[in-house]
């Protein structure tokens, strides 16, 4: 894909340009994960549910035993879609995602790929 020279210089860019260069095909739908990340975790049972109303595909993620040891105690909210990678993609739908819970003191501002290059 020659979109290489459009895409700005930003972190999604820069990781566009990454992807590139380890032949991703951006033509295909790939599986994206967005992970909520919320000033007061974990989530009381009402707070998911509220989540739940407005992403019903959404999972809650703990924290793993080794980030807890680190001092890292806070999970996050996964939320997966199949799209096209485009920087406007992934640059919109975290301001989308945290927009839906800014009320929550909730955010969105990272992303990956789950289908990585060559699958």
């Amino acid at each position: 894909m020659s979109d290489k020279n459009t895409w700005p210089a930003d972190i999604d860019g820069d990781v566009l340009r990454l992807l590139e260069g380890r032949g991703f095909d951006f033509n295909l739908l790939h599986e994206i994960e967005f992970m909520i990340d919320f000033k007061g975790w974990p989530l009381s049972k009402e707070q998911q549910g509220a989540v739940l109303n407005k992403l019903p595909e959404a999972s809650f993620v703990e924290t793993d035993e080794e980030l807890l040891e680190e001092g890292d105690p806070s999970g996050y909210v996964s939320f997966k879609v199949k799209n096209k990678v485009t920087h406007d993609f992934v640059t919109q739908e975290p301001q989308r995602l945290s927009r839906l819970f800014t009320n929550m003191d909730g955010y969105c501002d990272s992303w990956v790929v789950v289908s990585g290059c060559g699958s």
